[in-house]
């Protein structure tokens, strides 16, 4: 582990920017994903015997030969390029169709190349912004696809009411922890519902301190994170938890209303605070390595990863199988917002309508039905590109301990539902900055406020 650790600092060192996997995106100047879909997942259930059901799996039996015909596909979930590509290969070769899957970290530019040049990816993983804002213009209309009876109407993406996003996967922000390294130095079980509150997180970490873990909160400084995540995720998704309440609060901003007296604003500067202060990259935060940052949970330097699922792929270089993981929620000071997680499909999958032929189009929906449907797609999801999927009918449990506890609190019912709520896809981008500049001491709270008030007289959420 040492030996990794050298080699991702010297990385560090000679890299002008950091790859990092995320929900949306890992470099700092991409847009993450910043839509807000259906949070409530169902739970798992056996395989559909559903009409629609039976009429996909009796017709994956007779595999269609598409002729040697080629499908692109746009990747902007770099964690699962490697698998991806070997789960279309696998769909490709049993339907004579070659995948050209590549992979960008800034789905929406990528897009907007690719229209203009007249050569879209016939297949698309991208934002539910980018259907938000691309789905009636470019994107095939999969209202009537099977899989919308099995998680598709609730958790793929719509625009105008027409469902343009395939869900991929469901991810969830907040606060990524090391179990074990919180029991060796707390002597007792770690259980992250008594910890709800920023004033019971605080003693938590002063306990963690006074015990030897000085610094026990990893920071990342990366656009995607600070103002997609942190930000982004919980000032809107947590004002009731409803889109109402966000639409409202948006509502309220360009109204006049101050920014600074809002209490989820204040819940989440009161948090920041003390991420601030108990961060292991506090002494040159902007400088925070994101590999590093894995390494720090995954061993136990640390205890806590401002983040979300989608680090397993990340982590899992470092970890050795003795220590237990798992995900929670950043603390609230409202009772009624206390132990929820926001849950979403980061993640969904269009077909292009413009260029792609019909051939094409119709092998890019079997491939989908395919993910859903049948056993080797369904394992596929979970157990090669290791998400937490959408769909009622898949019956395999979450492979990584991230993702299994994420799948308790949508289980149990504990997320957040504020659809079909969307941020602007420059939201990140305007804001991250001022989130940066308070992490490093140079902005303060008000500065932030005045910078979200100015943002909202010129845009609206969708």
């Amino acid at each position: 582990m040492k030996a990794k650790k050298a080699l991702a600092l010297i990385m560090a060192l000679t890299m002008t920017a950091s790859l990092a996997a995320c929900g949306s995106d890992k470099a700092e100047e991409s847009t993450p994903a910043a839509a807000q879909p259906e949070s409530a997942v169902a739970e798992e259930a056996a395989p559909a015997d559903t009409a629609e059901g039976s009429e996909a799996a009796a017709a994956e039996e007779d595999a269609t030969d598409y002729g040697g015909i080629t499908l692109t596909m746009m990747n902007s979930k770099p964690e699962i390029q490697d698998a991806l590509e070997e789960v279309t290969a696998l769909w490709g070769d049993a339907h004579n169709v070659t995948f050209e899957v590549y992979e960008t970290d800034s789905p929406a530019d990528m897009l907007a190349q690719r229209y203009a040049a007249g050569d879209p990816p016939a297949l698309a993983i991208v934002d539910p912004g980018n259907v938000t804002e691309m789905g009636e213009e470019r994107f095939l209309d999969l209202s009537g696809e099977d899989w919308v009876a099995v998680g598709g109407d609730t958790m793929g993406t719509k625009v105008n009411g027409v469902l343009y996003g395939f869900p991929l996967c469901v991810e969830a922000p907040g606060m990524v922890y090391n179990k074990t390294a919180i029991e060796n130095v707390l002597g007792e079980e770690f259980v992250p519902e008594n910890y709800s509150s920023p004033e019971a997180f605080q003693e938590l970490l002063e306990t963690l301190r006074a015990g030897g873990m000085e610094n026990p909160v990893i920071l990342n400084q990366e656009t995607w994170s600070l103002g997609g995540h942190l930000l982004g995720s919980n000032l809107f998704n947590f004002q009731d938890g409803t889109a109402e309440g966000s639409y409202q609060f948006v509502e309220d901003i360009k109204g006049g209303a101050d920014v600074m007296e809002n209490a989820m604003f204040q819940n989440l500067f009161q948090d920041y605070d003390l991420f601030i202060e108990y961060n292991i990259n506090k002494d040159d935060p902007l400088a925070a390595d994101y590999d590093l940052n894995a390494s720090y949970v995954a061993e136990g330097e640390a205890a806590f990863w401002i983040n979300g699922t989608w680090v397993w792929p990340d982590m899992s270089t470092y970890v050795d199988g003795s220590m237990d993981y798992g995900v929670m929620p950043i603390p609230k000071n409202d009772a009624d917002m206390q132990g929820k997680i926001y849950a979403f499909a980061s993640k969904q999958i269009v077909i292009d309508r413009e260029v792609a032929t019909e051939e094409q189009q119709a092998a890019a929906k079997e491939f989908l039905n395919w993910l859903v449907y049948s056993e080797e797609g369904q394992s596929a999801l979970v157990n090669d590109l290791e998400i937490v999927v959408a769909f009622t009918n898949n019956p395999n449990a979450p492979v990584n301990p991230v993702n299994a506890v994420l799948k308790t609190y949508i289980d149990a019912g504990n997320t957040v539902n504020n659809a079909p709520f969307t941020l602007p896809t420059d939201h990140t981008s305007e804001m991250a900055p001022h989130m940066q500049a308070y992490l490093a001491g140079q902005e303060t709270i008000e500065d932030v406020a005045a910078a979200i008030t100015e943002y909202w007289q010129t845009h609206d959420p969708s």
